[in-house]
């Protein structure tokens, strides 16, 4: 109603009207000078306080403040008396029962019909129990950011309905998410597309069926990078849309994991029958002239001497290994008959315990292809194994080459058996590595190339050439 036809009813413009309205209205208000001081406080913020009305002129409202927020509001409350304006600040003030509580002022300047300042009104609310909340939410978050980041989990939630996806920063950088996009949209976007119907009908079962969704899928980030993420958490339909909250964990790792296990798992299965058909050939191999005493030694001593070719064709223990030491370790079960059947040379050498690996998988399974079916499968056979070392570029190069000879006539296989695969795919495991695998009227020859040493200066380059 406009003040000109308010001021039309006499007992609404009553001093009665006025004091009951402001005594009973459910906020604190008060009056205050030109200087400062309180010339009125309402019937709320008297009790607040504690002050009876005829003790207003005396009564010094700074007296109830929090030691620590004086200073604190002293600028705002000065500046808004000495410029006429309005003022917005909280605080801590002391509740007429000695407990402090949270006041949150907003005050205008008032002026009188001629424009002379005359103080400030303002209202006075209790946001204790919001700012508390506020708190104990923000301690929450904290505590749930702490716990996301320490399980490497990032958190979020979603509403469909308005599109927007809020993510914790773990969260985002799983997601390959930047700040500003926030919407549901963006983060359906970073979906693989191979993967973006399969995730839309698990969430949407999960939904109809009101259970938590636990998915798996991957997601593309803007610089091309695939990540498979874990996404686990609840939804819930509204009017207004599906809203939801959930915890993404990356598992790129352990799906590569999982994955090797695999390849490691069908290699095993390889050797084991690999290694039984080498124990038979070994017995086959072993000459039974002479007494059994003999004849058992001869044959345990193979037998170990293929025990620890296996532990050094898996994994060596140390930083690096010797060259000489490891090719001799893989071929000694298959020289003992015949110490011309295994024809070894080159310089000493150390590779890499990564390399290791891979040159005692190739020899182990180059050395079985050719006992049961090679030139070590018949006594006029034979196999040179050489390798020698190259500088180029200021890095040193090892070749090793297996070559045989004598042997029963070779063919390529019509298909490509688990050995071919496992001896290209050893090398494709190490950036730099090369090997060539070649089936020649001869026998069989393979080229394994592998960069062992990066880069060297001048003293340590002469150091190899002198090796």
């Amino acid at each position: 109603m406009p003040w000109k036809e308010f001021e039309k009813h006499a007992e609404a413009n009553s001093p009665h009207i006025y004091r009951t309205v402001i005594e009973g209205a459910p906020a604190m208000l008060w009056l205050g000078d030109a200087e400062g001081k309180c010339v009125f406080l309402n019937k709320m913020q008297r009790e607040f306080w504690g002050v009876a009305l005829e003790d207003i002129p005396d009564f010094d409202w700074t007296s109830s403040l929090h030691p620590d927020e004086v200073a604190q509001l002293a600028e705002p409350f000065r500046a808004a008396i000495e410029n006429q304006t309005e003022m917005q600040v909280e605080a801590r003030y002391r509740r007429s029962d000695g407990v402090y509580r949270i006041l949150r002022t907003v005050a205008q300047p008032r002026f009188s019909d001629d424009g002379e300042f005359l103080g400030m009104v303002g209202v006075n609310t209790d946001v204790t129990e919001q700012r508390e909340s506020e708190e104990q939410l923000r301690r929450t978050m904290e505590s749930l950011s702490l716990a996301t980041n320490a399980s490497e989990l990032g958190w979020g939630t979603w509403d469909t309905g308005a599109d927007i996806a809020e993510w914790d920063a773990r969260g985002r950088e799983i997601l390959g998410l930047p700040p500003h996009e926030t919407t549901v949209e963006a983060w359906r976007q970073r979906i693989h597309p191979e993967d973006r119907g399969a995730v839309r009908s698990e969430l949407e079962t999960c939904v109809e069926s009101d259970r938590a969704f636990d998915v798996v899928y991957r997601v593309l980030h803007p610089d091309g990078k695939v990540i498979r993420v874990h996404g686990t958490g609840i939804l819930h339909k509204t009017p207004e849309g599906v809203r939801g909250t959930g915890l993404v964990r990356d598992v790129t790792e352990q799906a590569r994991e999982e994955e090797f296990q695999k390849l490691a798992i069908r290699e095993l299965n390889h050797r084991i029958k690999n290694l039984l058909a080498l124990v038979n050939s070994l017995v086959s191999q072993t000459s039974a002239t002479g007494d059994a005493i003999a004849y058992k030694a001869t044959l345990q001593g193979r037998l170990r001497a293929l025990a620890a070719t296996v532990g050094i064709s898996a994994y060596g223990p140390s930083k690096s290994a010797d060259l000489r030491e490891l090719v001799e370790a893989v071929l000694r079960p298959y020289s003992l008959d015949s110490q011309d059947s295994l024809r070894i040379s080159g310089p000493a050498s150390r590779v890499p315990e990564r390399y290791a690996r891979i040159v005692g998988l190739a020899l182990h399974e180059l050395t079985t292809n050719a006992v049961k079916y090679g030139a070590l499968s018949c006594a006029e056979g034979h196999v040179d194994l050489s390798w020698t070392r190259a500088s180029e570029n200021g890095s040193v190069r090892l070749q090793i080459v297996w070559s045989e000879m004598g042997g029963p006539a070779v063919e390529a296989p019509s298909r490509k058996g688990f050995g071919s695969r496992l001896l290209q795919d050893l090398v494709a495991m190490e950036a730099g590595a090369q090997s060539e695998l070649s089936f020649i009227s001869t026998g069989v020859r393979y080229s394994l190339e592998l960069p062992i040493e990066s880069p060297i200066s001048a003293p340590a380059r002469e150091q190899v050439a002198d090796q």
